[in-house]
């Protein structure tokens, strides 16, 4: 069947941007304090341990991640596995951009418009794909048999689309911050293309004290 490979995917935690409901594909945007706060209080709840640490070089990724993982730094952090860069749009709100016809455009055809300035859904596609070939490279090269990336919604959810067990659209995926899930399978079927064996959504306890509570 081959060599086992478990992979988790956890969105970044929520930054003031995205309180906002602002773009930010690209964007630089730290953590919020609150979300600081909170998020090192909670630690993920995994079917195994993780071998590695994948990240999007954006700071609110690589935030998350240390504070979810005790601290320890990310394997690779890479700006393959970024958002869909928003162009023009990045940091604006809907309210702000609701009159330009550019945007309305867009709302109406988002996999078949690109923002201006920014990147094509084709070309965010090809690169979430060349970005997991290279994390595909590291497991092997590695050894490992569990890695967690911490990304953003899109990728997640493209992901989630390709490989879940259970056939789903983009948008059909809830993918909240912080939030996240792990996908089983194998080298050779991911490889291969082929959905995975199971997922299972991630769960969190709470780190501080010593406590365990489940978090949804």
């Amino acid at each position: 069947m081959g060599r086992r490979l478990a992979i988790t995917f956890i969105r970044h935690g929520m930054t003031a941007l995205n309180r906002q409901r602002a773009y930010i594909g690209w964007t630089d945007a730290p953590l919020a304090a609150a979300e600081r706060v909170r998020l090192s209080s909670l630690k993920p709840k995994l079917p195994m341990a993780v071998d590695r640490i994948v990240s999007s070089d954006l700071r609110r990724c690589r935030e998350t991640a240390a504070l979810l993982f005790g601290g320890r730094p990310a394997d690779w952090w890479t700006s393959w596995w970024r958002e869909l860069s928003f162009g023009d749009w990045e940091g604006k709100t809907f309210a702000e951009l609701n009159e330009d016809p550019a945007y309305r455009q867009w709302l109406e055809a988002p996999f078949s418009v690109a923002p201006p300035g920014g990147e094509s859904y084709a070309g965010f596609q090809k690169r979430i794909k060349q970005a997991f070939t290279k994390t595909l490279a590291l497991a092997e090269r590695s050894g490992a048999r569990h890695i967690a990336i911490i990304t953003h919604g899109g990728p997640i959810r493209f992901m989630l689309e390709q490989y879940a067990p259970t056939s789903r659209s983009f948008w059909e995926w809830d993918v909240p911050f912080a939030g996240g899930y792990t996908l089983d399978s194998t080298i050779g079927r991911w490889k291969g293309g082929e959905r995975c064996i199971s997922l299972s959504a991630v769960r969190f306890k709470e780190n501080e004290n010593g406590c365990g509570n489940d978090m949804e």
